[in-house]
């Protein structure tokens, strides 16, 4: 992994601990009766989980994005090097043949 993904991946763990703490906090000093402290937290947590779906498909989106293209830059280098190789081999039957013609002319 890169030193970017390693960020973004602490990054996202830091802001869903400080998210869990925010809630945690909230419900422990909230002034509200039990019933109606449900169903605040039955709201937040279908909000949570809604925007949670969405960062999740975006943050996918975004991987498999990064993955097709190191994907891509791969198959490409290796493609490049397979038709570097043929050319040094295409090179090399030529000079052995100049060689081989070389030595019979005389």
């Amino acid at each position: 992994m890169s030193r970017r993904t390693d960020y973004s991946i602490s990054f996202g763990i830091g802001t869903l601990i400080g998210v869990l703490a925010g809630v945690l906090l909230g419900v422990l000093f909230s002034p509200k009766s039990g019933e109606e402290m449900r169903k605040d937290l039955k709201v937040a947590t279908k909000k949570i989980i809604r925007q949670g779906q969405i960062l999740n498909v975006v943050y996918a989106k975004k991987i498999s994005s990064m993955a097709i293209a190191r994907l891509q830059y791969t198959i490409e280098s290796q493609f490049n090097k397979v038709i570097d190789a043929l050319k040094a081999d295409r090179m090399a039957a030529a000079k052995k043949r100049e060689e081989l013609e070389s030595i019979y002319k005389y």
